[in-house]
């Protein structure tokens, strides 16, 4: 065991983030006899979880699906629900960190505030918010895409004289909507789920709402220890097919052109899909859903057709489930809702759209908007991440040149494989610009570049080698060929995360890398295979 001082030890590797991606890093290099750290600005494991503590702050994955592949895990641990909520989400994680042994190897409520690379000795000099410096010869960030808030940009809104919270930033003690009016901004993920809650508790609820969810059926279900052990045949295979699939669910997109299916072929795939809920009708649909408009299209009025169905108010009906589609079905990423459109058939709920009412500032009692001004309680600010570079760029991480990430960033955003920087040589990272982790269930995603990122760092171990830099060409080519599978899709049609669209001044271009986890599991492994010839490797 690594006993940590909180000063400046020497590690192999430090490893920044404990959600599923920095523990699963972390437990294989210490089952290796590594000298790593682990830390966290957080107040224990969990990562994304650990931050999102909003009412109704609830996973879309399965359970069986949404957890590590270790059947030591799998196989002893409960969740109460298919879909579980940040609570359970949190036992979860705290349960695997006490199983792998791995808690005396992470320090807590400590932020990563500065990374400089010493080029005369090839390491790290990392210092963090408590003043300490860390020296490490590797260095991991595995902060994932939720950690990078979207601050409110509206004037006015330090002037407030109510509760104001953003999702991410929900106090420890909760909130009660009791009683109150309250306002919630942003109908994305994190806004469906607390509307949905708040709709319940709160004595009026106004939702401003730029663009519509486009919210799938969750199929929430509860279970008894007994029946969730019933279940547990099927998490093997389920894990094991996560593996291969574009998506790393159990099922996959379906490769048939849908030129080629009947009218009647096309029916009964979407029919079968959006019964068996979740996110099925999206990440189990044709390929060409993403890149074909027709095909695209077809689904949108599907959708609509279906959720039209749970609107009551007429008034509503365009505004939550438009006749044309507000964009591509699947290009802004849907959530998972459970009684998200029943909610406003409520006489105590009120929809806004801000495309015609914009909000034009905060005040001391609420919110003006379209010439009105609403009075409110409890203000909810909704509005999502900057997620693929946010985490990063937020963290001043200074390369050979001296020069900030976030700056090249926001000048071209590159790497190679979505793991590694030209100029910034040791340093690798997770969950993040240019990968597929913006399609992927999460722990696969974890499993999957965790595995790549430990297999580099033995390789080089093993070698002597001193120090790993990806070329500048093979970045290049990789991020063009982000851009150019982009630019092949629907995605581009959308202003959403994928395309960094929510995120005031920012670049707009692709994010991820969109190809899917097969495709991406190669062009990894077929680095490793070749011997890095798009890493500068120097003894």
């Amino acid at each position: 065991m690594v006993a940590w001082s909180g000063k400046s030890d020497d590690l192999e590797v430090l490893v920044v983030g404990a959600g599923f991606s920095g523990m699963h890093i972390l437990h294989e290099l210490v089952k290796r006899d590594y000298k790593v750290r682990l830390l966290d600005a957080g107040d224990g494991p969990g990562g994304t979880w650990d931050n999102n503590r909003y009412p109704g702050a609830r996973v879309d994955s399965e359970a069986w699906i949404y957890q590590y592949t270790d059947p030591d895990l799998w196989n002893k641990y409960y969740f109460p629900e298919k879909f579980p909520d940040w609570k359970a989400l949190k036992d979860y994680f705290s349960f695997v960190a006490d199983e792998w042994n791995i808690q005396p190897y992470m320090t807590f409520r400590t932020r990563v505030e500065a990374a400089e690379y010493d080029m005369a000795q090839d390491v790290w000099h990392v210092r963090t918010d408590k003043g300490e410096s860390v020296t490490t010869r590797f260095l991991v960030f595995a902060l994932g895409s939720t950690t990078k808030l979207v601050e409110p940009h509206f004037p006015g809104v330090e002037s407030f004289k109510g509760e104001s919270f953003h999702t991410a930033r929900w106090p420890r003690e909760g909130v009660s909507f009791k009683g109150k009016r309250v306002a919630v901004i942003g109908t994305g993920a994190s806004g469906v789920q607390v509307i949905q809650e708040a709709s319940r508790e709160a004595d009026h609820l106004t939702v401003f709402q730029r663009t519509p969810n486009l919210a799938l059926p969750m199929g929430q279900e509860k279970y008894t220890r007994e029946e969730y052990a019933k279940l547990k045949p099927l998490f093997e295979p389920a894990l094991k097919s996560s593996r291969e699939t574009y998506s790393g669910f159990a099922y996959d997109l379906v490769h048939k052109p849908w030129s080629d299916m009947s009218g009647a072929e096309r029916q009964k795939l979407m029919r079968d899909n959006w019964n068996a809920k979740g996110f099925r009708f999206w990440l189990g649909a044709p390929m060409d859903l993403f890149f074909d408009e027709d095909c695209n299209r077809e689904h949108y009025y599907f959708w609509r057709d279906k959720t039209r169905e749970l609107i009551k108010k007429d008034h509503l009906i365009e505004l939550l489930a438009p006749t044309e589609p507000p964009h591509p079905f699947g290009a802004k990423r849907p959530c998972l809702e459970q009684w998200y459109f029943e909610a406003y058939n409520q006489d105590n709920v009120e929809l806004i759209d801000v495309n015609t009412n914009p909000i034009e500032k905060i005040t001391d009692q609420g919110i003006d908007a379209g010439g009105q001004k609403y009075h409110f309680d409890v203000i909810v600010y909704a509005l999502g991440f900057d997620t693929a570079t946010g985490a990063l760029s937020d963290v001043d991480i200074r390369g050979t040149d001296g020069r900030r990430l976030g700056d090249l960033w926001k000048e071209k955003s590159l790497s190679f494989l979505g793991k590694a920087v030209p100029g910034y040589p040791n340093m690798l990272y997770t969950y993040a610009l240019q990968s597929p982790t913006a399609f992927l269930n999460g722990p696969t995603a974890a499993e999957l570049e965790g595995d790549w990122v430990v297999k580099v760092l033995d390789d080089v171990k093993q070698k002597g080698v001193r120090r790993l830099e990806a070329k500048w060409k093979a970045a290049e080519d990789w991020a063009d060929h982000c851009f150019e599978l982009g630019a092949k899709s629907l995605f581009p049609k959308a202003k959403s995360w994928y395309m960094a669209a929510n995120v005031p001044g920012k670049r707009s271009e692709i994010q991820p890398f969109i190809g899917g986890q097969p495709a991406y599991r190669k062009a990894l492994y077929d680095e490793i295979e070749a011997g890095y010839p798009n890493f500068i490797l120097s003894a």
